[in-house]
């Protein structure tokens, strides 16, 4: 039997501070390349984009409106309108509309609402005179001058920030490049999602004691959506060189390595042990459930992400280990975005809440323990909840039942950390919480 006596336990907020920590200067945020604006979407700005000319870059009507000469009201009492019957088009007044450039000779506007033009459109009746000179317009670089940085790099590209850049006259843009992710699945018993299910043919279909590859999905899906270019590795079986093999291959061609084994102890799971050869380990295992036998590692600078478990508790485990790595390769500040809400409902004790409260000696068999490195050391359970306003504008957050990954968790779109140490107290109804939503990225 393998020793996993040593094998370190860290925090979250501690493992991912220690991965963070160890990853080499040159990681990700230098790596830039040029894209068109029309794909720049969900991209992170590299550079300070600046204004190539004057915006406006002439004297600009702000309103639909007709021009007109100041000099023709200045002077007059307040309120009083001159008489425009003898008025000609182009010489005494012209039509001028929104964002277009001012006639020329014309200083100052006012809205069509405040006008009666004739039929013909070249006589009109004005009924309110403009405030003064430059009234309704737009001064040369009242919005920005020529060389301005028009957006700083570091944002994440939304389509509202590309119509500002295409306003600064950019049609393309520099973007950091993005982080190729690999995605290894190991185990003898997977077989590929697209195989028929042959229960007397087990050995050529998916059969009787095999499972088909489902965390291919929720890697690929949430990579991608981050930004990310996914990288898939087959399936590799239970061998420790195997296992060496494509972790090697992977390292080679990727940013980051999503291993699919996380630091479970079986017989046939070698994950840790070939990390352990070839590379640093940051962690073995992680203090909370589910989700407990993630671990981190660096293979040639490469950082490492071992998830394990099926995709409901691998979904939210990528979110805690692997998009912080996304974020630090693009500039992002890694850290976990949360909001306070307040409970409608008890928090209730789970199972993994009951095994850290009770002793060791006392568990049954079938009983994991809520492993902890150190004596007193805290572990965590994670906690689903549904996120909803009150009329009184309170964020409320609802407990949900189900384990992550079945239908009932799935209608929850935040989760938070449970204390669920022996002297822990799980939160109660109207208590305010932390809470992290799912799926989160800008």
């Amino acid at each position: 039997m393998r020793d996993h006596s040593r094998h370190i336990e860290l925090s979250r907020d501690a493992a991912v501070a220690g991965m963070l920590g160890a990853l080499p200067g040159s990681f990700g945020h230098q790596r830039m390349e040029r894209v068109a604006l029309s794909e720049s979407y969900g991209r992170v700005l590299a550079e300070d984009v600046p204004y190539k000319t004057d915006l406006p870059n002439a004297l600009t009507c702000a309103m639909d409106s007709i021009a007109v000469h100041w000099d023709a009201f200045a002077g007059l009492p307040d309120g009083q309108i001159p008489n425009t019957d003898a008025w000609v088009r182009g010489v005494d007044w012209e039509f001028a509309n929104t964002g277009v450039a001012m006639p020329a000779g014309f200083d100052a506007a006012i809205v069509v609402e405040h006008v009666d033009v004739s039929d013909d459109e070249m006589h009109v009746r004005v009924k309110a005179a403009p405030s003064g000179r430059w009234a309704g317009t737009r001064a040369v670089g009242s919005q920005a001058r020529r060389g301005d940085v028009a957006w700083e790099a570091g944002c994440v590209i939304t389509p509202d920030i590309a119509a500002r850049i295409a306003a600064a006259g950019h049609s393309s843009v520099t973007v950091m490049a993005k982080p190729r992710v690999a995605f290894i699945p190991t185990g003898n018993e997977l077989v590929p999602a697209n195989l028929p299910f042959a229960a007397s043919a087990a050995e050529r279909f998916a059969g009787q004691g095999r499972v088909y590859e489902s965390n291919g999905a929720v890697v690929r899906g949430k990579v991608e959506a981050w930004g990310g270019v996914f990288v898939p590795f087959d399936i590799v079986p239970d061998e420790r060189e195997a296992i060496r093999r494509a972790l090697l291959d992977a390292c080679a061609v990727a940013d980051i390595v999503v291993l699919n084994a996380g630091s479970s102890k079986g017989s046939d799971d070698w994950s840790v042990e070939v990390l352990e050869e070839l590379g640093r380990m940051i962690c073995h295992q992680t203090n909370h459930g589910p989700g407990h036998h993630s671990s981190y590692g660096l293979v040639d600078d490469v950082p490492v992400v071992g998830i394990s478990g099926p995709s409901g508790g691998a979904s939210f485990t990528l979110g805690f280990y692997l998009l912080p790595l996304m974020k630090r390769f693009f500039g992002l500040d890694p850290a976990p975005r949360t909001i306070a809400a307040m409970l409608t409902a008890d928090l209730s004790a789970g199972k993994m809440e009951k095994r850290a409260r009770t002793p060791q000696a006392e568990l049954r068999g079938e009983e994991r323990p809520a492993e902890a490195t150190d004596l007193g050391d805290e572990f965590f359970s994670v906690k689903f909840l549904t996120l909803a306003s009150d009329d009184q504008g309170r964020l409320l957050a609802t407990p949900v039942p189900g384990r992550p990954g079945s239908v009932q968790a799935e209608a929850a779109n935040a989760y938070c950390l449970m204390p669920a140490g022996p002297a822990a107290q799980p939160p109660k109804a109207g208590q305010v919480i932390q809470v992290e939503l799912r799926n989160q990225w800008l």
